[in-house]
């Protein structure tokens, strides 16, 4: 700033007390009224804190995901559930490590797209791992798209992973994973706007010295529906219990003695003639012989069935449901 800008002491005691007399007006700040500008032009979401639920089927994912893959390639095999970051669709992009492999798939009934992406080392680490190799081979993946033979093992394990997937989610909510393509040009992932924000996960795959990556973007307006049962843990742990609860209280049930019986017939009589029943008399049911005969389970009525013999024994042949 040049020196004839510069206010003098004189000059800012006499502002100063032009202010405080009323001779120079000021701007006053207006009183907050509740009512804020907002611009529906903007994708801004607030998304509040930590989602405990999906923390819980992450981990549940990583850890079926190792065994079903350890037991396919017969390697030591680590997934570990590294973070969980709410961010835009465009950041994510621009953290995904090129050349990658880039999966688009739905999540029914979730509506629109997600991606699951594998980064280079994971997917070369695998097919040697698969072709009998050690995993210690050197690549250079830059610079050229991913073979036939290439494309059939990351299809083979994304498949994998969406099976996992589906298990993770089960307890908390019920989704059925769809692939839809692979794609290497993250222009062609177009899932979302560039604005919208997604929820990112991301793994870290160890196999034997090999450490590798696995990031899933899920659109947030896709979970948004069910946010809620993200963000209860007590939920998730609730559903955990009771389906621990309800396998034990069958286990129970089903070693329950129950009486059953067998109505062949009924008939109604007076007593005067009940009183003079004596051995050898014949009282007529009414039901044929080849009618169905009730079987009664607690005294509740429960199959139908036909009276006969089996190695020597009275038995009721049931032929269906009450």
């Amino acid at each position: 700033m040049p020196d004839d800008e510069i206010l003098s002491q004189d000059e800012i005691d006499a502002l100063l007390k032009g202010i405080s007399g009323g001779e120079v007006e000021t701007e006053t700040a207006e009183a907050p009224s509740g009512v804020r500008p907002y611009d529906f032009t903007s994708q801004e979401k607030i998304v509040r804190g930590k989602m405990p639920s999906l923390d819980i089927i992450n981990e549940r994912l990583a850890r079926s995901f190792r065994v079903s893959l350890a037991s396919d390639i017969r390697k030591i095999v680590d997934v570990i559930n590294v973070n969980v970051n709410i961010t835009k669709f465009y950041d994510f992009l621009r953290s995904v490590p090129f050349p990658s492999s880039l999966n688009i798939i739905k999540l029914e009934p979730l509506r629109g797209f997600s991606l699951v992406v594998f980064d280079a080392p994971m997917i070369f680490t695998l097919i040697e791992f698969y072709f009998g190799g050690s995993g210690k081979g050197y690549y250079k993946p830059e610079g050229r798209e991913f073979t036939p033979i290439e494309q059939r093992i990351i299809h083979k394990v994304v498949m994998m992973f969406l099976e996992s997937m589906e298990e993770a989610w089960k307890p908390i909510f019920q989704i059925k994973p769809h692939f839809i393509r692979t794609e290497m040009n993250p222009q062609f992932v177009t899932i979302v706007t560039p604005v919208d924000v997604v929820i990112e996960t991301e793994f870290t795959l160890e196999i034997e010295t090999r450490e590798c990556k696995i990031m899933v973007c899920i659109p947030y307006s896709s979970v948004e529906p069910i946010k809620e049962k993200l963000y209860s843990a007590f939920l998730a742990d609730r559903d955990e219990m009771d389906m621990k609860w309800i396998g034990r209280l069958k286990a129970q049930i089903k070693n329950a003695p129950v009486q059953v019986e067998a109505i062949l017939g009924k008939v109604t009589i007076d007593f005067k003639t009940l009183l003079d029943l004596k051995s050898g008399d014949i009282v007529t049911l009414q039901r044929r012989i080849d009618e169905e005969v009730d079987l009664l389970v607690e005294g509740v009525p429960k199959f139908k069935g036909k009276l006969g013999t089996f190695k020597g024994n009275y038995a009721i042949k049931i032929i269906k449901e009450a």
